[in-house]
């Protein structure tokens, strides 16, 4: 029936070729693109095995839901001289019928595990994690037991680290924190400083 036609296309995601240059990163991506020489190689070698998952943006353009380092890895082969791509790239075109909120927390689930992340990428995630559940619940979505406990989850690190990243995060010198931030200053001396006053 038609009913049952537009129920299963409501559900079935189709792939379909998107222009790389229509393709835009989300603002709100705050994972590092490393590893794009050896993604390029793989994707050259292999293809590309995932497609992007993208949603409308604005003027035809689409924006990146999951698949910021690949997107760069195409562009890296692209514009390298490969003819690999000129037909677009593929896709997951996503239909816009949950909210932000939502949307971005399965972006960090996602990245949560696939990805080696360091530990201010980590803190940063948690952070953000922690915000968007608390959006979820003032929309009317219910989360049983400490909200800590979720957040450990989306970002799949034990409670205990959790709090130490947001000890650091919350404590640390406002000077420092960029140097967390890079790397140059590592998880266990950037908690020892926060405990100082």
């Amino acid at each position: 029936t038609e009913e049952h036609a537009a129920l299963l296309s409501r559900y079935t995601e189709q792939i379909v070729l998107i222009d790389v240059d229509r393709i835009d990163p989300d603002p709100d991506n705050f994972y590092s693109l490393d590893g794009l020489d050896e993604l390029a190689g793989n994707i050259e070698l292999i293809s590309l095995q995932q497609p992007l998952r993208v949603r409308p943006g604005e003027s035809g353009r689409y924006i990146i839901v999951s698949g910021h380092r690949r997107r760069a890895a195409c562009l890296m082969i692209r514009d390298g001289g490969s003819t690999m791509f000129d037909q677009g790239v593929p896709c997951i075109v996503e239909r816009g019928e949950e909210s932000d909120a939502l949307r971005e927390l399965r972006l960090i689930y996602a990245n949560a595990a696939t990805r080696v992340m360091t530990s201010a990428e980590i803190s940063r995630q948690a952070e953000r994690v922690t915000e968007l559940l608390y959006q979820l619940k003032e929309q009317g979505m219910d989360f049983p037991g400490r909200m800590r406990d979720h957040v450990a989850e989306a970002c799949q690190v034990s409670a205990s680290k959790l709090a130490r990243l947001h000890a650091i995060r919350s404590n640390l010198d406002s000077e420092l924190l960029p140097y967390y931030d890079s790397g140059a200053l590592n998880e266990d001396a950037a908690y020892q400083l926060s405990r100082f006053p």
